[in-house]
């Protein structure tokens, strides 16, 4: 056949026909759950005033029936994060606090609290053959130094991992010994089941604190809302640190909204999310990359290329992730061969993901479902 030879290398334009695939920030990508008219329409009620606390004290209500905690051991926040600069700043004492973690872990966290006055180290998650001897040198690492606090992401950010309760609660004790608190932030505690998660263990142990988001598994990181569930010892504190009228009353109502019915979108969430990720996880390992150790529960997972910029590589092909080197300072074997990803919510966007890999990795079409 005569056909142009041309048309076999790239034209020079400016003009690409990828559009951007994110899998960078940490959001639920299935969107969020619907808000039924009522709440809708009466969003705006009240909105002209501070509100009164009966507003709260309902949501506390709500939460604590999901979560199967009391109501007196919530303090809410904006967001998480909000959550953790108010920990770190107003909680703990300013007296040479350290922190001590295991990285990589969510960076955001280790920044706030070192901006705050605090000092930070961590154990390099890699570094052990499994979990349990992992924790074991964490224990041993924390009666040595008898840190101000140990900060725990479970499930781990960026990796997806999901560690046993047991290790944390072990970890929990071992705190206890020292006099440190332990800090176990549960902002993707949606994707993880109830006895898989320390909100349980809040009430026992009075050096606990459990940090949850609507953000994540919820799918309303635009509400910028967050709380903690603690000890009654801890909680005093925590409500004495709180500013009045903290999380907005907009935000107040639609989580008050969404609750009630919360289980079956999730339940909807945490299908899709297994099936999207042993996807991409599967096209990902047939295309060269190394899957760091994670779950098929969680959104998130952390890849490896050996000698490339793996974040600028998915970017020139138009998959936006979070490059490994934004966790280096949790973890110093955190760099550019390194990137976090998060899954996609839709089979176009599958489907993409999966074409746009096997074309720079050059692997044929895989026939597996």
């Amino acid at each position: 056949m005569k056909l142009n030879p041309q048309l076999e290398t790239e034209l020079a334009t400016y003009v690409s026909s990828l559009y951007p695939i994110d899998c960078a920030l940490g959001t639920n990508p299935f969107g969020p759950p619907n808000l039924g008219f009522e709440a809708i329409s009466g969003l705006m009620t009240g909105m002209g005033e501070y509100y009164s606390y009966s507003h709260l004290a309902e949501l506390a209500s709500e939460v604590s029936k999901y979560a199967i905690v009391n109501a007196e051991q919530i303090t809410f926040t904006n967001g998480s994060m909000g959550a953790l600069e108010l920990i770190f700043n107003k909680v703990l004492s300013n007296d040479k606090k350290s922190m001590l973690g295991i990285g990589p872990q969510f960076v955001e966290a280790v920044s706030e609290f070192k901006v705050s006055g605090g000092s930070y180290s961590s154990l390099n998650m890699f570094d052990y053959a499994d979990e349990e001897s992992l924790f074991l040198a964490l224990q041993s690492e924390i009666r040595k130094q008898k840190p101000t606090l140990v900060y725990i992401d479970n499930p781990n950010n960026p990796t997806g991992r999901i560690y046993a309760r047991q290790h944390l609660v072990n970890v929990c004790k071992v705190c206890r010994e020292v006099g440190a608190i332990l800090l176990v932030d549960e902002a993707y505690g949606e994707f993880i089941e109830h006895e898989e998660s320390m909100l349980f263990e809040a009430a026992k142990c009075d050096n606990l604190l459990v940090l949850r988001s609507f953000s994540k598994g919820m799918g309303l990181a635009g509400i910028r809302l967050g709380y903690v569930v603690s000890s009654p010892s801890l909680s005093k504190y925590l409500h004495s640190s709180v500013v009045p009228f903290g999380p907005s009353l907009a935000s107040i109502k639609i989580a008050k909204a969404i609750l009630p019915d919360i289980e079956a979108y999730l339940a909807k969430s945490k299908f899709r999310t297994r099936h999207y990720k042993l996807a991409m996880m599967r096209q990902l390992e047939e295309c060269g990359f190394e899957v760091m150790e994670t779950s098929p529960k969680t959104p998130i997972l952390l890849v490896k290329k050996s000698f490339v910029n793996l974040a600028k590589l998915l970017d020139d092909n138009g998959i936006m992730v979070a490059s490994g080197s934004h966790f280096k300072e949790t973890n110093p074997q955190m760099d550019e061969q390194y990137a976090r990803i998060r899954i996609v919510g839709n089979d176009q966007d599958l489907w993409q993901f999966q074409y746009r890999l096997r074309q720079f990795a050059r692997v044929p079409e895989s026939t597996t479902p």
